[in-house]
């Protein structure tokens, strides 16, 4: 089994990669779906995320408000980091079980928006790294996310440097334009990635 690494910018397109993934059958663990469950009040995860931040980040039905806690950890780094502390470690050990059971498969995947911030790169055999211009980024979550330029231009300044990301993955995939060049991106990636196995 390889286990391959997708990440990348904000806005770039991880997410469309993760679901071409997919249609052609492959597994796809998301990173960001599994550490919303340490949002929910029955999650191990829950009771610290409350000391961290606040009960004033529950809703109305007792959970975390993903948007609050967002909101409160955008410019608390202390917080942020205490934060991360606690879902870094819950997630990474749910990837784990899930390319555990998927082992006999040829190629796993797992779609990690802070594969870098988070340390996780000896958790794959192969890292890919999706990436757009800061304009195209900037575009896509003001139309997509409904941010305000102000909002989309902060969020993009507080990543990884695309261009450190480039430099440390073993695949880059430009996505500055449409689903049918992305498609055929990820089939040529495929394609290389079953040559080599078919070569080992």
């Amino acid at each position: 089994m390889k286990r391959i690494g997708i990440t990348g910018t904000i806005a770039s397109g991880k997410t469309s990669v993760s679901i071409l993934l997919k249609k052609h059958g492959f597994a796809v663990f998301n990173c960001d779906q599994y550490a919303k469950m340490a949002t929910h009040a029955a999650n191990p995860c829950f009771a610290r995320l409350i000391e961290i931040l606040g009960e004033q980040v529950k809703d109305a039905s007792g959970d975390i408000d993903r948007a609050a806690m967002a909101e409160c950890i955008f410019n608390d780094e202390q917080k942020r980091l205490a934060v991360n502390a606690v879902v870094h470690p819950y997630v990474k050990e749910g990837m784990r079980h899930f390319f555990e059971a998927r082992k006999e498969e040829p190629f796993v995947f797992a779609e990690v928006p802070l594969l870098f911030e988070a340390g996780m790169e000896d958790e794959f055999d192969e890292i890919c790294v999706v990436t757009c211009s800061k304009e195209t980024a900037i575009k896509r979550m003001m139309e997509d996310r409904e941010y305000t330029r102000c909002q989309a231009e902060n969020r993009y300044s507080c990543q990884i440097d695309p261009e450190i990301q480039k430099n440390r993955a073993h695949t880059v995939i430009e996505n500055d334009g449409n689903l049918q060049q992305l498609h055929t991106d990820v089939n040529r990636w495929l394609a290389r990635l079953r040559k080599e196995a078919r070569n080992q």
